[in-house]
């Protein structure tokens, strides 16, 4: 039956590549819909991830010495009771925990820099902003350091650079951050851990009110002062999180879906309709409903398949030449080649499903029909 199908294809050059182009299309549509909802969606929860923290645990007190948010960088009196960092981690609210301690300050290049220690392994406030010429993540001896955009500009990972009189290795560097972390250096704990931290930085559950996290930290945790980001920041986050959350780019991707599916149907229905006679004729040779209607389901298979295969690499052209490929720049080298692969198979699934029941319609009607009618109405 596949074989007969293939030399149908053949035999009609003409309708195979009115189908294929139209199957095309809508492949094409479908991959870019995909690509750029996918990419744009990782996108939008990098940059929901790289927003300051929600919330900065801090001692008591902090706030009456003059210290009263995030933008600030770690306070530089007092410590956080041991084992706060697991009090908070139990919060349901919390997605993310990291510890930091104020290590004191240091004059580099001209520029005063924050000496902090961090916990790498915790980590999702310094790590996220590496920059992407750096080589790796921070190494967790005591010597990797980390700096900000404006620290010892001079200065490349595996540079030795001294601070305070000690030699420390360059690990990485960060992009402008336009916050604290510009003027900052980090230093990896020396056992990965730190147990009286400065401040504790949160990263909220997305759809968290954070007012009522912060009461609900204070009344809990007893010596702590809850900091809390910028209002706009706030603001920024939960409409990040609406448009993740949101329908909007799965809608579109069913309109395109749908509209592949009405413009290779009409394809379909013509091309069935110009070969009534041919089917009446084999009918009348003894052939059963059941085998009209799958020769021309493997038919309209076929053509959707083919179409798929041409259609993604036109898409890829389209994504390159209009510049909406820089969303790739969004994903990591294995989720992305992950993400692509998905994206290919999805696309031609949909079109070789697309050409079935775009066919289906015009093929259940062309194999009930009586052979006579067929064959006379196709003269």
């Amino acid at each position: 039956m596949w074989r007969l199908a293939l030399k149908n294809v053949r035999g009609r050059k003409a309708y195979a590549v009115f189908i294929v182009f139209a199957v095309a299309s809508a492949a094409a549509m479908m991959f870019v819909v995909l690509f750029t909802a996918g990419g744009a969606r990782q996108e939008l929860e990098r940059a929901r991830r790289l927003q300051t923290p929600d919330l900065a645990v801090v001692p008591a007190a902090t706030k009456v010495k003059g210290h009263t948010g995030i933008a600030q960088g770690p306070p530089a009196q007092g410590v956080l009771p041991a084992g706060t960092d697991g009090r908070v981690k139990a919060f349901v609210e919390t997605e993310a925990v990291t510890a930091q301690k104020y290590l004191g300050n240091a004059t580099l290049e001209g520029t005063q820099t924050t000496l902090i220690a961090f916990e790498p392994s915790t980590d999702f406030v310094v790590l996220p902003w590496l920059e992407k010429s750096a080589a790796g993540q921070p190494s967790t001896s005591p010597d990797g350091i980390v700096s900000g955009a404006r620290v010892a500009a001079t200065e490349r990972p595996g540079d030795s650079l001294e601070v305070n009189g000690m030699q420390f290795t360059l690990s990485g560097r960060l992009r402008e951050t336009n916050s604290f972390l510009d003027t900052a250096l980090f230093f990896p704990a020396a056992d990965g851990h730190i147990t009286e931290p400065s401040w504790i930085l949160v990263r909220l559950q997305p759809g968290t009110y954070l007012d009522a996290a912060v009461n609900r930290l204070e009344a809990n945790i007893d010596r702590i002062e809850v900091l809390t980001r910028p209002e706009m920041l706030k603001t920024i986050n939960e409409q990040l999180y609406g448009l993740l959350q949101g329908e909007g780019l799965n809608i579109a991707a069913l309109l395109v879906t749908a509209g592949a599916l009405l413009f290779t149907g009409a394809a379909f229905a013509l091309m069935m309709h110009e070969r009534r006679r041919e089917l009446g004729l084999l009918k009348a040779m003894g052939a059963r409903n059941a085998f009209i209607l799958r020769l021309l389901i493997g038919e309209a298979a076929v053509l959707g398949g083919m179409g798929g295969l041409l259609g993604m690499p036109a898409a890829a052209v389209w994504l390159f030449v209009t510049d909406t490929g820089r969303l790739a720049g969004a994903f990591s080298a294995s989720s992305f080649a992950g993400f692509v692969g998905f994206t290919m198979l999805a696309t031609l699934f949909s079109a070789v499903a697309a050409g079935v029941l775009a066919a289906l319609c015009p093929a259940l009607l062309a194999a009930g029909a009586e052979p006579y009618a067929a064959i006379r109405n196709g003269e």
